[in-house]
């Protein structure tokens, strides 16, 4: 662009003279001679003179057409039964790994199926097409909870949830306990309800998952705390101060030393004098489909807010991701409501929101109309 171009753009086209304003029309032209400007096909309009409303519409129809003509409609969801968690676990893996963060609690589920109930259960999965886009499971293992699975953005596996449920609607199905992706346990639940005239369904809870798939910079090497460890004593009093401070009732809590043997050793970080400042224990197996998480971090109220959980996860995060024998992520579930401070300081990323809810098969009351006993029905 020509140096007059540029010291004119730089103020209001009302301060130019007319002479520089001539000038300014002048070189434009010259830059744009070279340009072709083709009428929008879809712009032009046969009508002489268009209202907004059709328009719009005329807008509405031209993208209808185009979406139709680049990306088909996919086929209609069909609902199919596994006989076994093995089986469900070879259909449905295509549609799970992708989001194995997200999904590693199904598979942990199915897999752990598949190891001690080669029969028994109820597996479905709902295909459009040739592709998996909804699972469901309840094994024989467990408290009888039925588990979906699914992408719940997706409006196919949307849709496919409220299909099993009105087949299983259909069926009769016993179904009382319902977990799963937030959407889609939800909307799941209210058709299953629904269409069974029962009572609406009541949330009783909820989790929350985060994921790394790096390991931290420059994170320190965790030390291992086993029972043998000249430390164990503490660290099996922080884990009974643990589930008290979580509000786990007294008769479902798991005793320290117990927790240390599950575990197999809880890691540890230690104040400059070589006191503990914080415990992490992590769960599940390097080599599990469903990955290993952290499952508790606990620091004394006295030692907080110092960043020794922030410092322990992050170790322990490298750890867990350097073993080449994993799937490349580790996980932490936190309930529902949680403060999610700790896990995003220390790299990991909301992945999604899971559900439970509950079904009573007691009978829903209908709106019903007040009428006068002296009054007519209009048919």
């Amino acid at each position: 662009m020509s140096s007059s171009i540029s010291r004119h753009l730089g103020q209001p086209i009302r301060a130019c003279s007319a002479a520089s304003r001539l000038e300014l029309k002048n070189a434009m032209a010259g830059h744009l001679a070279g340009l072709r400007i083709e009428e929008d096909a879809d712009a032009a309009s046969t009508d002489a003179q268009p209202t907004p409303g059709s328009l719009f519409r005329e807008t509405l129809a031209r993208v209808a057409a185009r979406t139709e003509r680049t990306a088909p409609p996919p086929p209609p969801p069909i609902v199919t039964k596994a006989p076994n968690a093995a089986a469900f676990l070879k259909v449905a893996a295509p549609m799970l790994l992708p989001r194995a963060d997200f999904e590693f609690m199904t598979l942990e589920l199915a897999a752990a199926a598949a190891a001690r109930c080669p029969s028994g259960g109820d597996y479905f999965v709902v295909r459009s097409g040739a592709d998996a886009v909804l699972g469901a499971l309840r094994p024989p293992i467990g408290d009888g909870t039925l588990r979906l699975c699914g992408d719940g953005n997706d409006g196919v596996a949307m849709q496919a949830a409220l299909l099993l449920a009105e087949c299983l609607a259909e069926a009769e199905a016993n179904v009382k306990q319902v977990s799963g992706p937030a959407s889609l346990a939800e909307a799941f639940s209210r058709q299953l309800a629904f269409r069974r005239r029962w009572k609406a369904p009541e949330k009783t809870g909820g989790l929350r998952i985060f994921s790394r798939r790096r390991p931290a910079e420059e994170a320190g090497r965790p030390e291992l705390v086993t029972g043998e460890s000249r430390s164990a004593a503490t660290v099996i009093e922080w884990l009974d101060a643990c589930e008290v401070e979580a509000g786990i009732d007294a008769a479902q809590r798991t005793p320290g030393r117990v927790a240390l043997e599950r575990f197999g050793g809880v890691y540890v970080r230690r104040q400059k004098d070589g006191e503990l400042a914080c415990i992490c224990g992590v769960v599940g197996q390097a080599t599990s489909p469903g990955g290993r998480r952290i499952g508790l971090v606990y620091t004394p109220p006295s030692l907080r807010r110092a960043g020794h959980a922030t410092e322990l996860v992050k170790s322990v995060t490298s750890v867990l991701l350097d073993d080449r024998t994993g799937p490349g992520f580790a996980t932490v579930v936190v309930p529902a409501g949680a403060l999610d401070g700790l896990w995003t300081r220390a790299g990991y990323c909301h992945v999604g929101d899971t559900a439970e809810y509950r079904l009573d098969p007691a009978p829903r009351a209908l709106p019903t109309d007040a009428v006068d006993d002296d009054s007519e029905t209009v048919q």
